[in-house]
């Protein structure tokens, strides 16, 4: 029977070769593998279960298995060989699981991530050895992970127009956009669902008053390049949505704010290949970008805001080495040199700007690889008081 899903996210591991995918939807029905707490042993034998190709089949329409008998085990990964020479993983059978059986039930040792296929059809090679990613010391990191999800994307604006940051999310569990309303002191209240749409398609958000019109609109950078632009109603809700650009596949960060200082709101966006670009609002979309920066790969996150009291608007970015840097704007879409004021961010999966407090001085919110939302109040000389740190939503 199966189950068939959309996969909406993919979280790679930093330390080795394994990737985490979230479903659109849970696999109902289904019971997952415990994870091993203790890694397999030279001469131990795992069953891999995969739908690859088999000595016989180029696509099998079923799942097979195969008996692999592990040789060395490194820090990282379990050499494995065919226990026979009819025991083989082959082309598909890459992220079979490598499963043991114990008295407790069956675990999951290991993940399947290449091998010399032998046996397999169509291939002269004899050789059954193989390679598989080690599971059993990821625990930490895969509860880490699930927990995280629960956002897949983060914005922030005053989008209910009571004068106070609010947060835009879109929820992992359904992939709808929820504002979350601020109370004014750093925390958030419950979420109310902004439109009826799923936002899944989406890989970034941006708020600011994108058609100068007074209410922050919402722009969604799409997978396949788009930039669809939702305008804000001022209560809390959109009022439709727009193509305004295109070709935007190869940014991967966008701030936005009034940089040029003409009341229209703007973009900077990141390139992949490290440039910083400058995109000026027109009101019903962007002129062509302008290069403002270089050596930009190793920035992480960026958001838009005036950090400083001089009435510009700034940056702040997440390198990858975890260090908060304030990049002061000159009011035409250029910054000054950026300026070290924090450590330890790299636990931060997501980061925007709003003022939360009422109090006129743009704050930071930042999303933790935990759950937890934080909302560092602004002393408007560019740096932050002690965060508020409220727990993800009840899922």
């Amino acid at each position: 029977d199966g189950h068939v899903s959309e996969v909406v996210e993919l979280i790679p591991s930093a330390g080795r070769d394994l990737v985490m995918a979230r479903l659109a939807a849970p696999a109902a029905g289904s019971t997952p593998f415990a994870v091993s707490a203790s890694p397999a042993g030279q001469g131990d034998t795992l069953r891999a279960v995969g739908f690859g190709r088999t000595k016989t089949e180029w696509v099998p329409d079923a799942a097979h298995a195969a008996s692999m008998t592990v040789g060395s085990v490194s820090a990282t990964e379990l050499s494995l060989t065919g226990a026979t020479a009819n025991d083989s993983l082959c082309k598909g059978d890459t992220g079979a699981p490598l499963l043991r059986e114990t008295a407790d039930g069956v675990e999951l040792q290991g993940i399947a991530t290449r091998s010399f296929q032998g046996g397999c059809l169509g291939v002269t090679e004899t050789r059954t050895g193989a390679l598989a990613t080690r599971t059993d010391d990821v625990a930490g990191w895969i509860a880490t992970t699930v927990k995280r999800s629960w956002a897949l994307l983060m914005t922030s604006t005053d989008f209910n127009g009571d004068g106070k940051g609010d947060l835009l999310a879109v929820d992992g569990d359904d992939q709808l956009l929820y504002l979350h309303p601020s109370d004014g002191q750093g925390g958030f209240g419950a979420p109310v669902k902004v439109s009826p749409g799923r936002w899944s398609g989406m890989r970034m958000l941006s708020t600011a008053d994108f058609t100068g019109d007074g209410k922050p609109d919402i722009l969604g950078t799409h997978n396949n390049g788009d930039l669809y632009l939702y305008p804000g109603n001022g209560t809390g809700g959109v009022t439709g949505s727009s193509i305004v650009g295109s070709g935007w596949g190869n940014i991967r960060l966008v701030g936005a704010g009034d940089f040029n200082g003409d009341k229209k709101a703007d973009l900077m966006a990141v390139h992949t290949n490290g440039t910083l670009y400058f995109y000026a609002g027109k009101g019903n979309g962007f002129a062509a970008g302008v290069q403002a920066g270089t050596g930009w790969q190793g920035i992480r996150l960026v958001a838009g805001g005036e950090f400083t009291g001089d009435g510009r608007i700034d940056l702040y970015a997440v390198h990858d080495n975890g260090s908060l840097n304030l990049y002061e704007g000159k009011g035409n879409g250029t910054f000054n040199t950026g300026v070290k004021t924090g450590d330890g961010w790299q636990n931060m999966r997501m980061l925007d700007s709003a003022d939360f407090n009422a109090d006129k001085k743009h704050d930071l919110i930042a999303l933790h690889v935990n759950g937890n939302v934080l909302a560092y109040p602004g002393k408007g000389n560019g740096s932050f008081g002690t965060p508020v740190i409220s727990p993800p939503p009840a899922n």
